[in-house]
């Protein structure tokens, strides 16, 4: 029985976080509105399993016109809850010469979106509605060659904050809450591969997350169990974050590169 609709960007593979998203929301009784921008793989998928609980939509967050049309156009839907999944990530940056447009695309996805979309559809949101920001462990901290990537995640976390204290003063007391990943297990063509053998060695825990683990935390954070979480950055990373290298090797522990 579908009892409860969802906005989820960020749909393109289905190895990614926003497909592992939906697939849980659906099988929890979600309509759920999928965002891809140009690979739509998810939607073989999702129709073989939930045929009629679903809908997909191509936008191109980087183009401002694209975002706001998709935005009216979604006013018409009642809301229970928006995972802003989308993200992009650089090709490259030369702090020597830096390329000021790869900067504005970085952040017209990673921050001017989810915020335009959780502006813009807050009164299509139902009272005690969720909003969750998909961040990253990168926005916690400086970045030697994806410097636009981790201060576009660093913004997202402060603006869940602003919007988490906006929205819960309001009437409607929607709750707006972000996710930090650390390192997970997604396209393998997208992680560097000096990542795969190292990233393991300093995660306490030994391993990437995978992808269902972010999305069971999502589903943790739309319901009722979490009905007084607001406002605040949830980091799953397996505590890679907690480590310092320097400290790692001083103890004896060595990073096998």
């Amino acid at each position: 029985m579908i009892n409860k609709t969802a906005l989820v960007t960020g749909v393109s593979r289905p190895t990614g976080i926003g497909y592992a998203i939906c697939m849980q929301l659906l099988s929890e009784g979600y309509f759920v509105h999928a965002v891809y921008h140009s690979e739509n793989a998810c939607e073989i998928e999702f129709g073989k399993a939930y045929p009629k609980q679903f809908k997909m939509h191509q936008v191109d967050f980087s183009n401002r016109d694209g975002l706001i049309a998709f935005i009216a156009e979604m006013k018409k839907i009642t809301l229970n809850l928006i995972v802003n999944n989308a993200g992009a990530f650089p090709d490259g940056e030369d702090y020597n010469n830096y390329d000021m447009s790869i900067w504005d695309d970085i952040f017209a996805i990673n921050v001017t979106a989810p915020f335009a979309i959780s502006t813009g559809l807050k009164n299509s949101m139902v009272k005690n509605g969720v909003i969750i920001n998909i961040a990253s462990t990168d926005g916690l901290k400086g970045s030697f060659s994806s410097m636009s990537y981790a201060a576009s995640k660093a913004a997202l976390i402060n603006a869940t904050q602003s919007l988490a204290i906006n929205f819960g003063f309001d009437e409607k007391h929607i709750r707006v809450v972000a996710i930090a990943p650390g390192w997970v297990k997604t396209d393998v063509n997208m992680i560097p591969e000096i990542s795969w053998k190292v990233a393991p060695q300093m995660t306490p825990l030994g391993r990437f997350a995978e992808t269902k683990e972010v999305a069971d935390f999502v589903s943790f954070l739309a319901s009722e169990k979490a009905s007084f979480i607001t406002g605040s950055t949830h980091i799953i990373d397996g505590g890679f974050n907690c480590v310092d290298y320097t400290f790692m090797r001083e103890s004896g522990r060595k990073v096998e590169e």
